[in-house]
């Protein structure tokens, strides 16, 4: 075996070390399902911070956001401010949700959900979008790992074994442990997934031959006449945003995200992406933290600042500098190419091997990175660990204990969750084994799914007036949508669809939440129930009481409607047009005010107000700021009550 193996081999086996000794530790103190799912709700503040970054974030922007920015250029690096938008979204919900889930002892977001509408048909929806998100969303992380393993092994570990191992470790150190495993290894999963992405960047930067070279190469890049791949747009797209909307078909739903990223595309996208956070998978590491107040700190300076940072910079600088180093065989018969390094197969087909392949060329010169950036992918892709977890806790409690085996004490809770943790890593395992494209895919339409929890988390946090029967219906509905807007529905309609993936280039989550909010309102203004409304206004009452409700925050929430929906327009909608050319011509780069593309530019100063516009919200607004009074639960666990 080549060194590289033997670095392989060592560095992986004592992080997988680490992993299990943890979960064999923690095994012994887990007594209750409160404590195996959400550490019975006192996970200290700065270990949330760094979980739910990690957890959010995860293999995506190890893997994907790279490879999608080599694939579209800086147009698609606008998604990086979903580092913003994001933690948007958060504000909205994060809070609420968690004061309802410590004062009547909520688990699951199906207990919440079913016991303020008080129908267990939500319930079930919401085990649906759990599913539905869940299991083809950890599909994508353990093909990206399969993939891994068979680039670093030389194929030795082809991709399904690859993605076995993965699958065993992280479930075995899950069911011993639970959240206390959690606990040990994704803190420091989170900073290996940080060092991983700096070193990448700063690797692509040396291989290309430095900071001027770059951007001097991507000037002349932006001036190929060739089309990018199957669109009809040139490169000049790939350093400005060609337009705000599109009416043509344009993605093909067998590419891999590919398409004319308009700022229509860039706003629904984002959108999508937090639907990562609205899941409720998510909802449950919400109800773990031990108190609000990491949430304006997870919010505004780890996805905010830190992640905001490392997207805008590293991953740019790995996405469009590797396109300089033979991966593109456009770019290699123009001759704008700086090296060979890397295989030109890899565009368009093989974009997510790109950052696997860059590993690999460590592997060469330095055996110590090498073992380091392993452990950094590897923990890239273990840091969406907890979705394991929280599925199999909403179906045992929202599923099986609700409907069949009512009377389930501690230790059969905890054993059959452990059961359905493996099967739902054999489910996903499943999915997994499709080609890469259909995986992508699965991934797009998963956050899609998880977006549908926007008007139940609506109706739960803000909108009494929304009815059972028209959240239910608008689920519905709004799944129904994804399907029809996305690639699997564009492949099992065929040619009965008369548009095609993303039509408008509107993401399928938008416009599944679109006919999700039209169902709602519309069976809600006719399903109106006096009994059921006052039963939702004890919630709300709740909330109104513990919120705080200052005169400053009232003074000021005309001001920040204005603000926010001004930032949104300029840094992710129509508005990001104006980046085009403000500070430079994209193809001249003696035009470039700052040196960089002024997209490039553009994106960095929404980023940097984005991060005003979040402390404003969270903490001038008060929407992520601790309680002035404590709260006094009902009970630790509402479970025990059923």
């Amino acid at each position: 075996m080549t060194p590289k193996i033997y670095s392989l081999l060592v560095f992986l086996i004592l992080f997988w070390f680490y992993c299990l000794y943890w979960g064999f530790k923690s095994q012994k103190q887990v007594q209750t399902p409160v404590s195996f799912y959400i550490f019975d709700r006192q996970l200290p503040g700065w270990v949330y911070v760094l979980v739910a970054t990690g957890t959010i974030f995860s293999g995506w922007i190890f893997f994907v956001h790279p490879a999608l920015i080599f694939f579209n250029g800086l147009p698609y690096a606008t998604t990086s401010l979903c580092a913003i938008g994001i933690p948007l979204i958060g504000i909205l919900f994060s809070k609420r949700q968690w004061m309802l889930s410590k004062k009547y002892g909520f688990v699951t977001p199906g207990e919440m959900m079913s016991a303020y509408f008080k129908s267990d048909l939500i319930r079930i929806l919401i085990v649906i979008i759990t599913l539905g998100f869940a299991i083809p969303f950890v599909a994508m992380q353990l093909a990206l790992g399969g993939i891994l393993f068979s680039i670093l092994t030389n194929n030795i570990i082809p991709v399904a074994s690859g993605s076995l191992l993965i699958g065993i470790v992280i479930v075995t150190y899950l069911s011993l442990g639970g959240m206390r495993s959690i606990f040990y290894i994704d803190t420091l999963q989170f900073l290996f997934l940080i060092f991983g992405i700096v070193s990448l960047g700063f690797i692509t930067i040396d291989l290309i031959g430095g900071w001027d070279l770059l951007n001097e190469s991507l000037s002349r890049i932006s001036n190929i006449k060739k089309n990018i791949f199957n669109t009809k747009e040139t490169y000049g797209a790939y350093l400005s945003i060609p337009s705000t909307i599109k009416l043509s078909s344009i993605v093909n739903p067998d590419n891999i995200f590919n398409g004319v990223w308009s700022s229509s595309l860039i706003i629904s996208f984002v959108f999508g992406l937090s639907g990562i956070l609205m899941s409720p998978n998510f909802s449950m590491l919400t109800f773990s933290s031990k108190n609000t107040e990491p949430f304006a700190t997870q919010q505004i300076w780890f996805s905010g600042f830190l992640i905001g940072f490392v997207l805008l910079f590293f991953t740019i600088l790995i996405g469009a500098g590797s396109i300089l180093l033979g991966g593109n065989e456009v770019i290699n018969a123009s001759g704008n190419n700086i090296s060979k390094i890397l295989s030109d197969n890899i565009f368009p087909d093989k974009i997510v091997s790109l950052v696997p392949n860059l590993i690999n060329i460590t592997g060469d010169y330095s055996p110590l990175l090498f073992g380091i950036l392993i452990i950094s992918s590897f923990a890239a892709i273990q840091s969406s660990s907890y979705f394991y977890l929280s599925s199999s806790a909403i179906i045992n409690r929202d599923i099986i204990k609700r409907f069949f085996l009512k009377n389930m004490n501690n230790k059969m809770q905890i054993f059959s969750s452990r059961i359905i943790m493996g099967l739902f890593f054999i489910v996903s395992l499943t999915f997994s084994f499709q080609p890469i494209e259909s995986i992508i895919n699965l991934g797009s339409f998963s956050i899609a799914v998880a977006c549908q929890m926007f008007v139940p988390l609506l109706a739960v946090c803000f909108f009494p007036w929304l009815t059972k029967h028209g959240v239910s219906f608008g689920i519905l509905v709004g799944i129904f949508a994804v399907f029809l807007t996305e690639g699997i529905g564009q492949t099992v309609m065929g040619d009965v669809l008369k548009w095609n993936k993303w039509p408008l280039t509107i993401h399928s989550s938008v416009w599944g939440v679109i006919f999700n909010i039209i169902a709602a309102v519309s069976i809600s203004f006719i399903t109106q129930d006096s009994k059921e409304t006052n039963s939702k206004n004890k919630f709300h009452e709740f909330i109104n009481e513990y919120k705080d409700n200052s005169f400053i925050r009232r003074s000021l929430k005309p001001s920040a409607w204005v603000v926010a929906i001004a930032w949104v327009f300029f840094a992710l909608g129509p508005g990001t047009l104006v980046g085009n050319n403000i500070f430079g011509k994209p193809g001249n780069i003696e035009t470039w005010s700052f040196g960089i593309p002024s997209i490039w530019v553009w994106q960095i100063i929404s980023w940097i107000l984005g991060i005003l516009l979040i402390w404003f919200l969270a903490v001038k607004m008060e929407m992520s700021t601790s309680l002035n009074k404590k709260i006094d639960p009902q009970t630790d666990d509402i479970g025990n009550r059923s």
